[in-house]
């Protein structure tokens, strides 16, 4: 995929889940790769407390609860763990779709498929 066809991919996926623009959560907060806690699932949220875990997934957070956060930053926590519940369950297929798009990821042409598929609809 060349930088063009990323950058229409971008412009999609934008489209189609507006929540991928947050810079504070979400992929682009993160760096790509694998929940640091269940290593099953993409990395989601930030997170700053004593835990160890840079990056978890909205499962792991929702597990994590404050415990995740620094006691300066429980609201900002509470409010990610917020956000990340009204995402969409396909999330996970968006967010690796967005990596791919923005040349972070790169995945074989069937996972490709796969996730664009899953993030876009049949025929992505």
């Amino acid at each position: 995929m060349d930088h063009t066809e990323r950058r229409r991919l971008r412009a999609r996926l934008l489209e189609a889940a507006p929540w991928l623009g947050a810079t504070d959560v979400g992929p682009q907060a993160v760096d790509a790769g694998s929940c640091d806690r269940c290593d099953a699932r993409p990395r989601l949220l930030p997170t700053c407390g004593p835990t160890g875990f840079a990056a978890v997934c909205r499962a792991c957070a929702d597990d994590l609860a404050d415990d995740g956060w620094c006691d300066g930053h429980l609201e900002e926590g509470r409010d990610a763990r917020r956000w990340a519940a009204s995402l969409p369950e396909r999330w996970p297929d968006v967010v690796i779709a967005w990596w791919v798009a923005t040349g972070e990821v790169r995945l074989g042409d069937a996972d490709a498929r796969h996730h664009l598929s899953a993030a876009l609809g049949p025929g992505a």
